[in-house]
């Protein structure tokens, strides 16, 4: 699957005045939302979409500034904003019976929509929740010095990686479990991806989710909390980012929630293991 191919799947849709890469697939009555990670796209899922497309409609965009949607340049990207097009984008494909898949990244938007179910800010139909190999820590109450999570250390990484191809292409196997489970020709279009539509230029603001998150960590705990959405949580159990021991937290603090790894597997389990995490997917 190249990127002309995956480009081919999906279209260009106008949503709050910004134009948004999505696929749209499947014709079953549930649907299926995924929301990809960080520095990443909606290909992370092509090894997936096929079986996926058995059982759900199944929607994945490209987040604002990244893959083949707009990348408005001198633009500040934040969370709640992501939230806002991800909403309005359901509206206009009139979504309904949600099961939202997210990682990484996508995991803080999914947090978010909770929250807003929560306060009855959105009355979406979010019917279960996947949370895969997020990177949402619960050590916010140390002093802001000893506060070094997984989300940090993830922009740490990727703000070096970005600096070339060649280190980049190095370093990004060290997010899987087997360093060959990427090629060669699969790390090439992610990085193309990220320099789409001069991506580099808008990917500058890597610390700054970071620091929103605290910012919203109390309305996020409230909800996770008081969490009634069916939830599983689905990591690689050899994540370089958010260990075991992380996970293990996220599971404890989320209400209503259920745990399950994957044995011999890094931080994308949708390009590692794709047959096992799409039978933890089907069992949900």
């Amino acid at each position: 699957m190249n990127l002309n191919e995956w480009a081919k799947r999906g279209e260009m849709i106008s949503v709050l005045g910004r134009e948004i890469f999505v696929i749209d697939e499947g014709d079953k009555e549930n649907t299926l939302v995924i929301l990809h990670g960080y520095g990443t796209s909606s290909l992370d899922y092509y090894k997936l979409l096929p079986e996926l497309v058995k059982n759900y409609r199944v929607v994945i965009q490209d987040f604002i500034g990244f893959g083949f949607s707009e990348k408005p340049v001198k633009y500040y990207f934040n969370i709640l904003e992501q939230a806002d097009f991800t909403l309005e984008l359901w509206r206009i494909l009139k979504l309904k019976n949600i099961t939202l898949l997210s990682h990484n990244y996508g995991s803080q938007v999914a947090i978010e929509l909770l929250t807003r179910l929560k306060t009855n800010l959105t009355d979406i139909d979010i019917q279960k929740l996947i949370l895969l190999n997020s990177t949402i820590s619960f050590n916010h109450t140390k002093e802001p010095d000893d506060n070094f999570h997984p989300l940090e250390e993830f922009s740490n990484r990727l703000e070096v990686m970005l600096n070339s191809f060649s280190f980049y292409k190095k370093k990004i196997k060290e997010f899987f479990y087997l360093n060959d489970t990427i090629s060669d020709d699969e790390i090439e279009d992610r990085w193309k991806l990220i320099n789409h539509k001069n991506g580099r230029e808008v990917i500058d603001f890597l610390y700054n989710y970071n620091t929103e998150s605290k910012l919203l960590w109390k309305r996020w705990f409230t909800a996770v909390k008081s969490n009634s959405i069916p939830t599983t949580i689905i990591s690689g159990k050899n994540d370089i980012i958010f260990n075991e021991n992380e996970a293990m937290q996220f599971y404890k603090e989320l209400n209503g929630s259920e745990l399950h790894f994957i044995n011999d597997c890094g931080h994308y389990p949708m390009l590692e293991q794709p047959q096992k995490l799409k039978t933890l997917i089907l069992q949900v």
